[in-house]
């Protein structure tokens, strides 16, 4: 269909921290983790994918529905 918006479900919300090696994932809408040093975090759960920090110290590990990985 002409202008239809194809958006992918997330099945998981995670990234690694590339400073300590923490990975970290969000579970729920609103549930926000930082990583042990501090340097990035994560929030979303399932309802939207938000990363804090510098985006070089970040590994995204996303997965979304249909087995396909963002890496």
């Amino acid at each position: 269909m002409i202008g239809e918006l194809s958006m992918k479900k997330l099945k998981r919300n995670a990234i690694q921290c590339r400073k300590c090696g923490d990975v970290i994932e969000s579970k729920f809408t609103h549930d926000f983790k930082y990583c042990s040093c501090g340097s990035v975090g994560v929030d979303g759960g399932l309802e939207y994918a938000r990363m804090i920090g510098n985006l070089e110290d970040i590994i995204e590990l996303y997965e979304f529905e249909g087995n396909e990985k963002q890496e």
